[in-house]
């Protein structure tokens, strides 16, 4: 492929005319470049800014929520499905919980990301008796050593 190769001053009066009235203008009024990569690389080359359109602008800016809002659907997918597959089986071992619950953390954390909130905190966070024995009865929990109490039968 024979590519014709061009001169500072031919690019520098591309960028000229691109920054007035966009790349995809200035192509077409002076025939060259032949792609919009190689005016964005010459831009980025000579450190100069071209403005988009303002329809690509919108453009751009709807694809950019729109994409946005179809991860936070999907996410709100994942969160509710990880809840009802706890809900419905009851019988879970302590890591089929544990994974299900990790892959809503997940879901959470994601739509925590698209929306721009926190998701970490960062802080002097103490210890207090109660989550020690929270602590304590998962490992207990995750371990199986949680004894359940025997049914009483109410009529004796």
């Amino acid at each position: 492929m024979n590519q014709r190769k061009y001169t500072d001053k031919e690019k520098l009066a591309y960028l000229e005319k691109a920054t007035e009235v966009g790349h995809s203008r200035a192509r077409r009024e002076l025939g060259y470049p032949s792609s919009w990569s190689t005016a964005n690389d010459w831009a980025k080359a000579f450190n100069v800014t071209i403005a988009l359109s303002d329809l690509k602008q919108k453009s751009s800016a709807f694809h950019q929520w729109y994409r946005e809002e179809e991860l936070l659907i999907a996410m709100q997918d994942i969160i509710d499905r990880g809840m009802e597959y706890i809900n419905e089986n009851q019988g879970l071992t302590p890591d089929e919980y544990k994974k299900v619950t990790e892959g809503v953390k997940r879901a959470v954390e994601t739509m925590n990301l698209i929306q721009g909130k926190a998701t970490t905190r960062t802080g002097a966070e103490t210890a207090d008796t109660t989550d020690a024995a929270i602590q304590n009865l998962t490992r207990a929990f995750e371990a199986a050593e949680q004894k359940v109490s025997e049914q009483r039968d109410p009529v004796q």
